[in-house]
């Protein structure tokens, strides 16, 4: 005990004197820390975009920063060193040919506060480039399930999928629709998303089970099949020679050693008989995977041709897998829409660096009641919900589709 409170107390003393070495700088005016932007190969190569219209992309997200600089909550900024940088996104090939859709990407906000520090008798500062805080992130062009925050639904497994589970609506924030975890700015109103068919919800669950219970039952019939080499005469005599050739070694000829080594091999025997023979736990699970297969197969082929295209729903909290999974009419409150990105949201007449639709991310956090009770010190989710409430949202929706 006096050990570890000796610990303790050095602990205590050293997180005192470190304390005591930092200081926010709090009323003093930051600095903008310069714009950069990151476009790596295989987010291009994925978008098949061209160095023109990458370079056009970046301009755009040069013009949100400037509305985001003019924003009275950052000009000046108080506090901290502001820095906005932009990124391209990659493309997933499950939502269609990168090509056929409009570049997306990232404009990250980051309100660093200003401390000062001393490092090894030296007074410094991170006001030009490192540090850590909360970022604000406004995403471009980016409609997938990802962006609400959904999580896919139980039993797809790793199916490609571009599928989600509908986001649901919150309260707005500075005008701003919420929509799962981000607030969406946007003037085309065509539907974000369109619904998910029930065969389509069902099938990676079939393609999933399927796969399981092939495995499952190659490994089942592999043990079934060692053990039956491991109880052949001619193996049983190679294991007891081994034991008695090393108990020769051991005083008194090892004759308690050979009772044990019977005894367990007895015992393994036992217990492998139990667990793979017919009826057995290991029997019976390859045999309820196998019946989980036919349950969904059955369920798939129960589909009229017009019930196939019908919109699904997912309930987490039923059991029955007809009942997680079921056409969204007649369903229960409980069983929210399976949908999937519209991928006729976007005007293809527009060039393909022009920003069509911008959600706030990351933002939420920033509204739980720990985090919207904090004003000091300066940075991080402070300035990021005084932004938001002071942005030209008006400004931003004039920037859109151009």
């Amino acid at each position: 005990m006096r050990v570890r409170f000796t610990f303790i107390l050095i602990a205590l003393c050293a997180s005192v004197t470190v304390a005591a070495q930092v200081r926010y700088r709090s009323t003093e005016t930051g600095p903008w820390r310069p714009w950069h932007f990151t476009a790596i190969a295989s987010a291009r190569q994925s978008r098949s975009a061209t160095a023109a219209e990458v370079q056009a992309f970046q301009t755009r997200l040069q013009e949100l920063a400037a509305i985001v600089r003019r924003a009275p909550a950052v000009t000046p900024p108080i506090g901290f060193a502001g820095e906005l940088w932009g990124s391209l996104s990659s493309h997933d090939a499950a939502t269609g040919p990168g090509r056929s859709v409009p570049l997306a990407g990232a404009l990250s906000f980051g309100a660093f506060p200003l401390i000062e520090f001393t490092r090894n008798g030296v007074l410094a500062n991170e006001d030009l480039k490192g540090g850590e805080t909360e970022l604000l992130q406004f995403q471009v062009n980016d409609i997938g399930g990802q962006m609400y925050g959904m999580s896919r639904p139980d039993g797809w497994g790793d199916a490609t999928l571009d599928a989600f589970v509908e986001p649901e609506t919150g309260t707005p924030v500075a005008g701003l629709p919420r929509i799962g975890d981000v607030f969406v700015v946007r003037k085309n109103e065509k539907p974000l998303w369109v619904p998910f068919s029930i065969a389509d919800a069902l099938k990676p669950i079939a393609t999933t089970r399927r796969t399981t219970s092939v495995e499952m039952r190659n490994a089942f019939n592999k043990e079934v099949a060692d053990f039956s080499a491991w109880k052949l005469p001619a193996k049983r005599a190679a294991r007891r020679a081994e034991w008695q050739a090393a108990a020769k070694l051991m005083p008194n000829g090892g004759a308690e050693v050979l009772a044990n080594m019977e005894k367990a091999d007895a015992e393994i025997e036992a217990g492998n008989t139990a667990r793979l023979g017919p009826g057995g736990p290991d029997d019976k699970r390859v045999q309820e995977l196998e019946a989980e297969v036919q349950e969904v197969d059955a369920m798939i082929a129960a589909l009229s041709p017009s019930a196939q295209n019908a919109p699904s729903c997912y309930d987490r909290s039923a059991k029955p897998l007809a009942d997680r999974f079921r056409t969204l009419a007649g369903a229960p409150a409980s069983c929210r829409p399976l949908v999937r990105p519209n991928r006729d949201y976007f005007d293809a007449r527009l060039p393909r660096s022009s920003p069509q639709v911008l959600m706030i991310g990351m933002f939420t956090r920033c509204l739980d009641p720990r985090s919207s009770n904090a004003t000091s010190p300066r940075g991080g989710c402070v300035i990021n919900r005084a932004l938001v409430d002071s942005m030209d949202w008006e400004a931003v929706r004039a920037w859109l589709d151009r």
